[in-house]
């Protein structure tokens, strides 16, 4: 399935527990933090500064741990 690209912290902790509520069991789990990681990393790497990855970065780990 293909996922949008998450704007803000809301919508990326909205697809992180929608995804992982969905998993079906480990495996499924793993994969679906494989797909959210790598856009993590694609959206890193489309920031414009290494300022902008950085603070994208934090917000995505802030939402990720709370």
């Amino acid at each position: 399935p293909v996922m949008n690209t998450p704007a803000n912290r809301t919508e990326w902790a909205e697809l992180i527990v929608k995804e992982m509520s969905s998993a079906s069991d480990p495996n499924d789990t793993r994969n679906r933090v494989f797909r959210i990681l790598e856009m993590f990393d694609k959206c890193a790497a489309n920031c414009s500064t290494p300022d902008e990855a950085h603070k994208m970065r934090e917000m995505i780990i802030a939402t990720i741990l709370g």
